[in-house]
Parts: C-alpha cells; sequence; structure tokens
C-alpha cells in the first residue's frame, strides 16, 4: 500500500481548446438547427452544401414559374428602362446645370413706406365741399326766412326776440356744419384704412405669385431627375418570403465547468485515500506493535530466500511496495506460506485485506 498521489492539475491550454471547440461544435450544430427550408406561393428558400461558404452552406432562393417570368420581364422593363435613362442623363445634367432662374419674377414685396395721409386729407375736404354745398344754401334760404319773419313781426335786428332767434340760428348752423366736419374726417380715416389695406392685400398677392412661379421653375427643373428616378424604379419582383420561424437555441457545452467538477471529484477521492492511507498507517503501527506484520507477498517487492526453518517455512530479506528504495532490507516469513502450516497465525489487513503474521502465534523453530 503506497501513499496515494495529488490529482494532476488541468492543463489550460488543453481545456481552453476543448472549451473552443466545443463552442464552435454548438454554432454549427445551432447553424444547421436554423437552415430551414421554405416554400410558398411566390418560391422557395434553401440550403445547399458549399465549402467555400464561412459555415459550409449558402442559402439559395428559387422563384415560382410565374415570378421567374415576371422577374424575366421586369429585367426586361428594367434594362428598357436603364437605356432611356441613360438618354435622359445629358438632359438632368444641362438641367441641373442651368442654375435656378428668377428673371421675370414678381419682385419681392417688404413692408409698406406710404401712409395715404395726402389721399385721406383730399377725400375729407371732397367730403366736407359737398356736405357744405348742401348746407349752404339751406342755411342762407332759412336765413332769409328768418329775417322775413322778424320784419313781418316788426321786430328790429336790436331787440332781444331776434338776437335771441340769431343766437338759436347760429348754433344750429354751427352744428350741422361741425357735423359735415366729424363725418368728413371719418370718412377720410375710412378711405385711408382701405387704401392700406388694398396697397398690403397687392403685396401679398405679388409675394404669392412670385412663390408660385419659384416653385413652377423649380418643379420644371426637377422633372428630368424624377423622371429619371421613375425608370430606375421599375421592375420590381417579389422575393419568397417564408412563414415566420423561431430559430432554435442550442446550449454551449460547458467544458470547463466538467474540468473543474472531474478535478473537484479527483480532489475528493485523493482526500478519502489519503485519510485510509493515514488510518492504515496508524492501524499498521498498532498491529507493529503487537507482533502482527504485513507479510502477504502482493506487498512486497526485491524478496530474497536467505534460509529455512526446520519446520519448511523460508526466511526472506525484502522491501514493501511502498518503501522508496531508501530503507534498509526486512527479514520476515511470507504470509502465504505460514497460512499453511498455522493458519491461526493468519490475519487479514482492516484495509485492503492482505494477509499479515502474528509471529507470536508461529513457534520458534
Amino acid at each position: 500500500m503506497g501513499k496515494p498521489r495529488a490529482p494532476t492539475p488541468p492543463d489550460p491550454v488543453a481545456t481552453s481548446n476543448a472549451q473552443s471547440a466545443a463552442n464552435i461544435a454548438s454554432a454549427r450544430e445551432q447553424q444547421r438547427l436554423n437552415m430551414v427550408n421554405t416554400t410558398g406561393p411566390t418560391g422557395s428558400v434553401r440550403y445547399e452544401a458549399d465549402p467555400s461558404a464561412p459555415g459550409g452552406y449558402r442559402q439559395v432562393t428559387d422563384l415560382s414559374p410565374e415570378q421567374q417570368q415576371a422577374y424575366q420581364q421586369g429585367m426586361g422593363v428594367y434594362n428598357r428602362a436603364l437605356g432611356v435613362a441613360g438618354d435622359q442623363i445629358g438632359r438632368v445634367g444641362q438641367s441641373l446645370g442651368q442654375g435656378f432662374n428668377m428673371d421675370g419674377l414678381p419682385e419681392l414685396q417688404g413692408g409698406l413706406t406710404e401712409d395715404f395721409s395726402g389721399d385721406r386729407q383730399r377725400i375729407e375736404e371732397a367730403l366736407y365741399r359737398r356736405a357744405t354745398g348742401y348746407l349752404d344754401p339751406q342755411f342762407a334760404k332759412a336765413r332769409e326766412g328768418m329775417d322775413a319773419t322778424l320784419t313781418a313781426r316788426g321786430l328790429g335786428m336790436n331787440s332781444a326776440a331776434a338776437q335771441n332767434m340769431g343766437n338759436l340760428f347760429n348754433q344750429n348752423e354751427r352744428s350741422a356744419y361741425g357735423e359735415a366736419r366729424d363725418s368728413a374726417i371719418i370718412g377720410g380715416g375710412a378711405e385711408q384704412s382701405r387704401l392700406l389695406a388694398d396697397a398690403l392685400a397687392n403685396r401679398g398677392f405679388g409675394n404669392q405669385a412670385r412663390t408660385q412661379g419659384m416653385q413652377e421653375r423649380a418643379y420644371q427643373q426637377n422633372l428630368p431627375l424624377e423622371q429619371l428616378q421613375a425608370l430606375l424604379g421599375t421592375g420590381q419582383v417579389s422575393m419568397p418570403q417564408g412563414v415566420a420561424y423561431t430559430p432554435s437555441a442550442v446550449g454551449q457545452t460547458d467544458v470547463l465547468g466538467a474540468h473543474a467538477l472531474n478535478q473537484q471529484g479527483q480532489w475528493n477521492r485523493y482526500n478519502a485515500q489519503m485519510s485510509n492511507y493515514q488510518n492504515t498507517l496508524g492501524g499498521l503501527f498498532n498491529l507493529g506493535s503487537a507482533g502482527i506484520m504485513s507479510s502477504d507477498v502482493r506487498v512486497k517487492k526485491d524478496i530474497e530466500k536467505v534460509s529455512t526453518r526446520p519446520d519448511g517455512l523460508g526466511v526472506y530479506r525484502y522491501r514493501y511496495v511502498w518503501d522508496d528504495g531508501q530503507q534498509p532490507l526486512r527479514t520476515g516469513l511470507m504470509a502465504q506460506e505460514v497460512q499453511q502450516l498455522y493458519p491461526e497465525a493468519i490475519h487479514l489487513h482492516p484495509a485492503d485485506g492482505h494477509l499479515m503474521v502474528d509471529y507470536g502465534a508461529v513457534p520458534n523453530a
């Protein structure tokens, strides 16, 4: 029985390489599970082996006969459209190269600088003249009637009645002319507001016409480019679409964890062996003190017979198998021979069951 050896530490390079190999294998398996061939009304998508591809496979799309025909027709239209588009490149370049021309467009109108005060003054004066042209003959006639009335009544111009009638007449005259003046002022203000509104509207119409003109010219300039883009966008064909598929996931093999678990098991086994070894050594010491020694041929090496006892038992020199070669040779009997003559002197080792000799039970020869 030799002393147990501690487990050899795992090689980090070897375990890392094993983990990398397991990861690659998992990735390949996941790729294989997710390469699902699909078939639909517009065609099919399939995978075929290709050693030159990164994963060893390539995806192939096959159109249905109807879609293949549509694709070929579309490509024919597309190629012809490309030819037309190529012919239009020069026109597009010429249109874009001319720049944006704003000649002939209405000038941009800013804010108003005039206030139309002169126009207002003229309107006020005209309105007042028209009102006074109506009032003057009326009040002249009324004054003649008032004078005739005073004369018919024999009232002098300096009489109190004449003065009262004159004051009332003058008051009415001033009020009428004042109302005419106020009405003329209001009419002049309204005319000034109208002129301002018309001027602002005219400027708005001018700016709107300018904006519309710019938009039309921009459209004309971009029209060749839009036509070219329309030509380049022809010939579209529906590609086959597979049914929605949920990819499968393959968990990576935990090689490092498996190595760690194995190493832990080896250490647990080593610790148990060491405990048994130490217990066995303690038992051997106790048995040795009692004269019982391990004499089984299975635990001995370098065996050499040196003599024979009168009872026929051989005497041997030997070493135990757990000796490191530095100990001196031991001398004793072989348990298998003693068992033939004195079976009562034989015991089994409590740890591994090899034969032991109780020298006290062997007669001296």
